[in-house]
Parts: structure tokens; C-alpha cells; sequence
């Protein structure tokens, strides 16, 4: 459970009702420190940068608890780029629409299973289908008319020997 769960939050009015087991793993296996010490970083970064968040969470423990939790949001992808070892468990990897347009691309294909998926050859069809794209554009721009399924490149197994 190396993400804070939503269940957690909703579960509990504040850091103070989580249940002691619950805290402790919490403090162990998520924030690697005592909640004490991640809501006092809150205190310092938000009076620094926002201390209107420091006033709304003095008597609103759920706020106080959501100020916690955006600590470790904050931090995971800094954690993520800087590869800090401790916290390879907590990468985050921020993503927009390409993600979803990757994963369009990539239904029925082989890749559509994550497992597939390893950098190098997610590479190599990028660019194969670019570079498909390009060819079928420049086809086009000559005059040539092509049927649709020739236009578009899907993703296949690469040979080893390629």
C-alpha cells in the first residue's frame, strides 16, 4: 500500500482518528516519518507561501489531514525525478491526454497489456509510427490515394533481429 488510499481519507474526520495501527503504518510505510513532523513541514512551507491554508486547517482536523496528504502528493514526483531509492515505491508520474491517447493507440495490440511495455521498444514504435505517418502524409501530398487500414501503423512485436 505505498499510496495513500482515498478510503483512508474518507474514513476518518483527521490524522487523530486513524486508528493507532493505521497511523503507525501510515508513518511507516507512506510518510517514513511521524505525522507530527509532515504537518509541522506543512506549517513552514504553506506560512511561507500560503498561510490562509494554515488558518483554515487550525480547528478543521479533515483539512489538516488533506494538507498532510498533499504533502506526500508534492513530493512523490520530485521523488520520481531525483530517483531517491527509499521511495521508488512512491514514484508518481504526472500524464495528461497522451497517456489516454497512448493507451487508444495501443488497444488490441500486444502493448495493451502493461506488461509489454518496456521503454526501448515503446521507443521504437513511436518512431516507426511516425514515421509511418510521415510516409502516408507525403503519399498523399503526391497524390496517391490509399485505403484507410493502409494509413494507419500498429504496433506489433518487434523481431529480436530488428
Amino acid at each position: 500500500m505505498p499510496a495513500i488510499r482515498y478510503d483512508v481519507y474518507r474514513a476518518h474526520d483527521g490524522i487523530e482518528s486513524i486508528p493507532a495501527a493505521e497511523r503507525t503504518g501510515l508513518e511507516e510505510r507512506i510518510f517514513q516519518r511521524p505525522l507530527e513532523d509532515v504537518w509541522q513541514d506543512c506549517v513552514r512551507f504553506f506560512q511561507e507561501r500560503d498561510p490562509e491554508q494554515i488558518s483554515r486547517a487550525h480547528d478543521n482536523p479533515k483539512r489538516r489531514m488533506a494538507l498532510i496528504f498533499r504533502w506526500y502528493l508534492g513530493l512523490s514526483s520530485g521523488w520520481s525525478i531525483s530517483g531517491t531509492e527509499g521511495r521508488v515505491a512512491d514514484y508518481q508520474v504526472w500524464c495528461g491526454p497522451a497517456m489516454g491517447a497512448f493507451n487508444n493507440w495501443v488497444e488490441g495490440t500486444y502493448l495493451a497489456a502493461v506488461e509489454n511495455r518496456h521503454a526501448a521498444e515503446l521507443a521504437t514504435h513511436v518512431m516507426r509510427g511516425a514515421a509511418f505517418t510521415s510516409r502516408v502524409n507525403q503519399l498523399r501530398l503526391a497524390g496517391a490515394r490509399l485505403p484507410a487500414r493502409a494509413c494507419s501503423y500498429v504496433p506489433a512485436p518487434l523481431d529480436s533481429a530488428q
